[in-house]
């Protein structure tokens, strides 16, 4: 049986994948060049943090529409 969940990446991941640091990653999402869902808040540690997720249809979007410039 197939799973209907879509692969889901960390910037740090997607930053490897492309050999470019996290920071290009989150630039690029942040000028919205590549779409992301960031979840919220969690935890009970004193430090909370948002997550950053990129789905993998998402990274060859992008890639599929730069890669022709």
């Amino acid at each position: 049986m197939e799973s209907s969940f879509e692969k889901m990446y960390s910037v740090k991941e997607v930053a490897a994948l492309l050999g470019w640091s996290p920071d290009t990653i989150r630039r690029l999402i942040y000028r919205g060049h590549l779409r992301a869902v960031t979840l919220p808040a969690s935890g009970r540690r004193k430090r909370i943090y948002r997550s950053t997720r990129i789905s993998e249809r998402n990274i060859r979007r992008f890639l599929d529409s730069h890669h022709a410039e």
